[in-house]
C-alpha cells in the first residue's frame, strides 16, 4: 500500500494522470530542470508520460515517489531510492513559484521521518549541486551533514559535469535532533 504522508501544509501522495500538465509546465522551466541530474530539458509530454508510468510501476521496495501537493495542487516531487547499500537516498524538485516558502523543508522532514520510523533506516543520504543553495539549505535544515563531493552530470545541461555535494543524516543525529524539539 502506498504510504501517503501529511504535514501541516502538504500531502505527499501518489502521482495521478492529471498531474501530467502541471508537471510538464514546472519541469519545462530551465531554472528547475538544470538543478537535476536525470531530467531532460526541454521537458516534453512524452517525458512526463514516461515518468507517470515509472511512478506506477516502481516497486516500493526499490523506490517510493511522492507528488507534493500544496493548496495550489501539484507543486513538486520527492522520492527515495533504495540503492545497493540499503540506505534510502532522497531526491526532489519543487516548482519555482513555490520556492522560499518552506515547502521542501517540510516535505523532506516528513520523508526523513518515514525513512527512520517506517523503514528503520540507519542513515539517509542525498545530494545537491554545489551551486544549488536552496537545496543545500533544505538538507542542512533537516540535519544532513556533508560527506564529500563528486562530479555528476546534468542531463538538462547537455550532460555538463558539475560538482555534487553528498550529504547524509544518521539515525543517531536524527534522534538527537528530535529529542531537542520534544
Amino acid at each position: 500500500m502506498f504510504p501517503e504522508l501529511k504535514t501541516d501544509r502538504l500531502t505527499l501522495r501518489k502521482f495521478r494522470d492529471d498531474d501530467l500538465e502541471p508537471m510538464c509546465t514546472y519541469l519545462g522551466n530551465y531554472e528547475v530542470s538544470k538543478m537535476l541530474t536525470v531530467v531532460p530539458y526541454p521537458y516534453t509530454s512524452a517525458d512526463g508520460e514516461w515518468w507517470l508510468n515509472h511512478c506506477k510501476e516502481a516497486p516500493l521496495t526499490e523506490e517510493t515517489i511522492w507528488a507534493i501537493e500544496t493548496e495550489h495542487g501539484l507543486s513538486g516531487t520527492i522520492s527515495i531510492r533504495i540503492p545497493d547499500d540499503g540506505h534510502p537516498r532522497i531526491g526532489y524538485w519543487l516548482a519555482e513559484p513555490f520556492w522560499g516558502k518552506g515547502y521542501m523543508s517540510e516535505a523532506a522532514e516528513a520523508v526523513v521521518n518515514y525513512c527512520f520510523e517506517a523503514l528503520g533506516a540507519s542513515k539517509v543520504t542525498s545530494g545537491a549541486f554545489e551551486e544549488n543553495d536552496g537545496s543545500l539549505n533544505v538538507l542542512a535544515k533537516n540535519g544532513f551533514q556533508t560527506t564529500g563531493s563528486k562530479p555528476e552530470e546534468s542531463l538538462a545541461r547537455g550532460n555538463e559535469t558539475l560538482t555534487l555535494i553528498d550529504v547524509e543524516l544518521t539515525r543517531d543525529l536524527w534522534e538527537a535532533m528530535r529529542a531537542l524539539t520534544v
